[in-house]
């Protein structure tokens, strides 16, 4: 008897499905019965994936005395913020001494954010505070300015960590002291 009423249930709904996907195709040409959906985007490939801890990251370059900037161009100890990436491709192979690299085996850091007005090599900072910008740079140290693109940093096969560097930097102009703040985002291009 189950094994009945589970293929009549079955043959019921397939007949009304069949009712309704007529009812549907009969009244196709009627206004406001009917409308459509146009999809679109972009399929892209990354070589290596970000790991979710770097995605939206919070740092805190602590609280500095105000002597310890007094002069123009002197800059806070350095803070190091972590870009993790990971399963990043790569081939290297060696031919006398120098390594070559094939495929796509570098990334270039653009980062976006305010720049000083005063001094467009740094980031604006905004609250309270007054005559300091932030200061951004690489590993090296090579400055890292606003919407310009880092030289390539070489990827190795699997994790890597990129390190980019915070301090703030005093500005030839009257300081004030006080709480601040500074957002950027930070783009990546694989070579």
């Amino acid at each position: 008897m189950k094994q009945g009423f589970g293929h009549t249930t079955l043959m019921l709904w397939l007949l009304m499905a069949g009712v309704v996907s007529a009812a549907s195709a009969a009244n196709w040409d009627t206004d406001g019965l009917n409308g459509g959906i146009r999809a679109s985007g972009t399929l892209v490939a990354s070589p290596c994936a970000l790991l979710p801890e770097s995605a939206e990251q919070e740092i805190d370059l602590g609280s500095t005395v105000a002597w310890g900037l007094e002069r123009p161009g002197s800059v806070t100890p350095s803070v190091l913020v972590y870009i993790k990436l990971d399963r990043c491709p790569g081939e290297y192979s060696f031919m006398r001494g120098a390594t070559m690299l094939n495929g796509q085996s570098a990334v270039r850091l653009t980062i976006y954010g305010e720049a000083e007005p005063m001094d467009d090599r740094f980031f604006r900072v905004h609250g309270g505070v007054e005559g300091v910008a932030l200061r951004l740079s690489d590993r090296q140290g090579e400055l890292l300015r606003p919407a310009i693109q880092s030289r390539p940093q070489i990827l190795y096969p699997g994790r890597n960590d990129l390190v980019v560097q915070a301090q703030l930097w005093r500005l030839p102009a009257p300081l004030m002291a006080n709480e601040w703040r500074s957002v950027v985002n930070i783009g990546l291009e694989y070579e």
